[in-house]
C-alpha cells in the first residue's frame, strides 16, 4: 500500500466498492492525484483533478461525446449508485479505464504522424458537442487579441534584473516588434470568422497533446488521456503548442519540417487555406520568449538557477527570430502526398 498522506479518502474508494482494493500511487500532488486501484483481477485508475463539479460535469460530457465520436479515452466508471464523480475533502474523482502502451516518441517520425493525425481526429470528433445544463464548460474564444495584448504589456513592463534579465534586455524590443506585428495580423486574418464557426458547431482543444498524455497500444492505436484541461477554442491553439513542442529542441525553426507535420493533420482534417495563416500567426507570436521571461518575474521557476534562466535564453532566441523571419517571408501550409494535392481529396480550399 501507498503511504497513508498520499492515499485516496476511504469514502471515495468506498463509493466505487473497492475498500477493500489495493492502491498504488501513480503521482500525487496536493490539486492533483493518480492511482492505480487493483482488485479481483482487474485495474483501474483513480483521478483527483483540480475540478470543480461543474467544470468536471463538462469533462465527462467531453469524454462522453468524443467517445461515441470513436477517439480513444479511458472509459468512465460510475458509482454503486449510479454518480460519475465523488466529491470528498473539497476535491472532485474519478474511476477510469486502465490502458497499456507507451508514450509516443518525438524522434520517431511514425509516431510524430500519429500525433497529428490523432489531434486531427480529436478535433474532428469534437465538432457538434453539447453540454448538459449543469455543466460549466471552459470557454476561450476569441480571446487571442485581449491575450496578446496582455503578454505584450507585461513583457513591456517586466523589470529585467540580473544576469538573466540584462540579457533578456537584449532581445525585448525585437520581440515586442514581433508581438505588435503578429497581432496586427490577426486582426486582419480570418480569426474572427474561426472563432464563429466553432461557436456555432462546437469544438474543442486538449491544451496539453503531448507523449505524456497520450500512449499508444500494441495495435498502434493512439489513446488520449488526462483531458481535464479541455476547452472550447479553435484548434490553432492545439496546433501551435503541438508544433512548437516538436520543433523548438531544434537550434533554428524548420520550416519544411512544419509543413510536413500540418500535412499528417491535414490528411485527417483538412482546414480552410485562410486558417493556416492563423495558425502561422499564432506561430509567430514570441510565445516561448514571453513565457520564460514571465516565469522569471513572476518566480514561477524556484527551483530554476539563474545559469538555467539563462541557457533557456539562448537556446530560444534564435529559434524564436528564424521562426519569424520564415513565418513573415513563406506561407505556412501544409506538405501533402501528390494523391491528396486536390482539393477534393483533403487539398486547401480557399474557404
Amino acid at each position: 500500500m501507498s503511504p497513508p498522506s498520499i492515499l485516496p479518502p476511504p469514502a471515495v474508494l468506498a463509493a466505487y466498492d473497492l475498500a477493500d482494493a489495493s492502491v498504488t500511487a501513480e503521482n500525487y500532488k496536493e490539486k492533483k492525484g493518480v492511482w492505480y486501484v487493483s482488485h479481483a483481477g482487474q485495474t483501474r485508475v483513480l483521478k483527483k483533478l483540480p475540478l470543480s463539479p461543474g467544470r468536471l460535469r463538462f469533462v465527462l460530457d467531453a469524454i462522453a461525446h468524443l467517445r461515441n465520436q470513436g477517439i480513444h479515452i479511458p472509459g468512465v466508471f460510475t458509482t454503486v449508485d449510479g454518480r460519475e464523480f465523488v466529491e470528498a475533502d473539497g476535491s472532485t474523482y474519478i474511476l477510469t479505464e486502465f490502458v497499456k502502451g507507451r508514450n509516443p516518441d518525438y524522434e520517431k517520425e511514425s509516431d510524430r504522424r500519429r500525433i497529428l493525425q490523432g489531434l486531427a481526429a480529436f478535433h474532428r470528433a469534437s465538432r457538434g458537442l453539447r453540454w448538459s445544463a449543469r455543466a460549466q464548460a471552459h470557454v476561450q474564444l476569441g480571446s487571442w487579441p485581449e491575450q496578446y495584448a496582455d503578454h505584450l504589456e507585461r513583457m513591456a513592463k517586466a523589470e529585467l534584473r540580473g544576469p538573466f534579465g540584462s540579457e533578456a534586455a537584449k532581445y525585448r524590443p525585437r520581440f515586442l516588434e514581433i508581438g505588435h506585428f503578429a497581432r496586427r495580423r490577426l486582426l486582419q486574418s480570418v480569426y474572427a470568422q474561426w472563432v464563429a464557426e466553432v461557436e456555432r458547431e462546437g469544438g474543442l482543444v486538449h491544451q496539453d497533446f503531448a507523449p505524456g498524455n497520450l500512449l499508444i497500444d500494441q495495435a498502434g492505436r493512439l489513446h488520449v488521456l488526462d483531458v481535464d484541461s479541455l476547452s472550447v477554442e479553435i484548434p490553432a491553439r492545439d496546433l501551435r503548442k503541438v508544433l512548437l513542442k516538436m520543433l523548438k529542441k531544434k537550434p533554428a525553426w524548420d520550416h519544411p519540417q512544419a509543413c510536413a507535420l500540418l500535412g499528417h493533420y491535414h490528411q485527417v482534417y483538412p482546414l480552410p487555406r485562410p486558417y493556416y495563416e492563423v495558425v502561422a500567426i499564432d506561430l509567430m507570436f514570441p510565445h516561448l520568449y514571453a513565457g520564460l521571461v514571465d516565469k522569471y518575474v513572476r518566480e514561477r521557476a524556484p527551483d530554476w538557477s539563474e545559469q538555467k534562466f539563462l541557457r533557456k535564453l539562448w537556446e530560444l532566441v534564435r529559434f524564436e527570430e528564424t521562426k519569424a523571419q520564415a513565418l513573415t517571408s513563406q506561407e505556412l501550409l501544409p506538405s501533402l502526398p501528390l494523391r491528396t494535392s486536390r482539393a477534393s481529396e483533403g487539398g486547401l480550399p480557399d474557404a
